[in-house]
């Protein structure tokens, strides 16, 4: 009895219940010896209800203690998996930041027209950032797919037209291996389809660069094929087809289990860290689809899935990969533009890459220094970091917006646009470019977002002012 009452004193999980557990055989025992001595009459009913009564409060108390245990062991388990989201969050966050610099200043150093040597050594100093930079992306991919915290959107898509940007990204790839990369389009539904952009570009390009990391020689096929037009659906196969080095049937289920590869020999061969084929399956699955294969040793593999999408109401032109070609994008004479940038080696690659498209840039290294250089009869556009010493992006964004300043504003981070989007948005700003970014991504954002503005050929003098 003294050990129940310390307990339910001290709160611990199911006490209560064993106090009284304990309360109710010691009337029972009372009971049984008062009987025994002739003090009162046999009350079998009340001692049977006494015993049950235990027996049911023992129970009480065994499951409170069960379901507190369990409840601090997920509670241990959800702190875990933050603690793992937070450290690859950070970790992404420092390893995209150096490599901001380097694939900035690599681009750069490329378009200075060096020597043939020089070129070859710089290309393979951007692949090799270009892989790391993947290889981190997939983990990231990989950890918010576990966690559930992966989104579809649902908007029109020209699957033809992001397919032939995907084989035309890849096509220097192939080209270097001496592997031919071929599309085909067979079927085309008029209209364009409702789906991811992003994710469906992801599913595809990793199927498509698998199938050419695998391939020492031949080719590599990707087709898109309309097997089904409904009034308000179509239903598409997509498949990834090479002449690879193919997958042993008694090894193919094991390519799709996160950080495995079919052979440990393939890692060091090949390289890659095993995610790519895991994550392109779940992200498929949680959209109700199957990813199939078919493959043989020594003769290649076929990577395909049949999805049904909901068709929009715009119209889509058959066959527009063949009209893609690689434009530039040259930024108007006269922009001037405010950079808010803390680090001194992305405030030179931003700067560096503007300022050799014509345009004058005016730096703040925080977001309290931002709020008092910004002059918009000056400035046409913000490039906004938002983790700064002082004052960060988001809050010197929301002061501006306050202000009433209309000014585009585009967040330069080393997060992912998921981990950003909803403060981005609350904050006013308005677009995101992630960390690492190539010049031609740049240059893009900001020509989506100048606004109609007349810029003055004398705007470089009074920047310079």
């Amino acid at each position: 009895m003294y050990v129940d009452l310390q307990a339910a004193r001290n709160k611990r999980s199911g006490s209560l219940y064993g106090l009284l557990s304990t309360a109710v055989m010691l009337v029972i025992s009372l009971m049984l010896n008062l009987h025994y001595f002739g003090f009162i009459p046999p009350v079998k009913g009340i001692i049977f209800i006494g015993y049950i009564s235990f027996f049911f409060l023992q129970s009480l108390s065994l499951s409170h203690r069960f379901a507190h245990t369990f409840r601090q062991a997920a509670f241990q388990a959800q702190q875990g998996l933050r603690a793992k989201s937070e450290f690859l969050s950070t970790m992404s966050h420092e390893i995209r930041t150096p490599l901001n610099a380097v694939i900035g200043m690599t681009h750069l150093l490329l378009r200075n027209e060096p020597r043939k040597d020089q070129e070859e050594e710089l290309s393979v100093l951007l692949f090799s950032a270009n892989n790391l930079l993947s290889i981190v992306n997939n983990i990231l991919d990989y950890n918010k797919i576990e966690e559930g915290k992966i989104g579809f959107e649902q908007i029109p898509i020209n699957l033809e037209a992001i397919a032939a940007n995907i084989v035309a990204g890849l096509k220097l790839t192939a080209n270097e291996k001496g592997v031919e990369l071929l599309i085909r389009v067979e079927g085309h539904p008029g209209r364009k389809l409702l789906g991811d952009p992003t994710r469906i570009s992801q599913v595809i390009t990793n199927l498509v660069h698998n199938a050419i990391k695998f391939t020492r020689e031949g080719w590599v096929h990707l087709s898109i094929r309309l097997d089904d037009l409904m009034e308000e659906s179509a239903t598409l196969t997509i498949s990834v087809e090479d002449t690879g080095i193919g997958i042993a049937p008694e090894k193919q289920h094991m390519i799709f289990d996160r950080f495995t590869q079919a052979d440990s020999s393939t890692s060091r061969s090949y390289g890659g860290t095993g995610l790519g084929l895991a994550i392109t399956r779940r992200i498929l699955e949680l959209q109700g689809v199957t990813l199939h294969l078919k493959s043989e040793p020594g003769k290649g593999s076929l990577f395909y899935f049949t999805q049904t999408f909901p068709l929009s109401t715009e119209k889509s032109e058959e066959h527009p990969y063949e009209l893609l070609e690689p434009r530039k994008n040259h930024l108007p004479e006269g922009l001037f533009i405010l950079l808010v940038e803390d680090n001194p080696l992305n405030v030179l690659v931003a700067q560096t890459i503007l300022e050799n498209s014509g345009v004058t840039v005016d730096v703040a290294i925080n977001g309290q220094e931002a709020l008092d250089r910004l002059d918009t009869t000056r400035h046409h556009l913000v490039l906004m970091d938002l983790h700064m010493p002082v004052m960060d992006g988001y809050e010197a964004t929301a002061i501006l917006r306050k202000r009433g300043e209309t000014v585009p504003i585009i967040a330069l981070t080393a997060s992912t646009p998921t981990e950003v989007e909803r403060q981005a948005l609350a904050a006013g700003l308005t677009d995101v470019l992630v960390k690492p970014f190539n010049p031609d991504d740049l240059c893009r954002i900001i020509l989506q977002h100048l606004q109609p503005v007349a810029i003055s050929p004398h705007a470089h003098d009074k920047g310079r002012g």
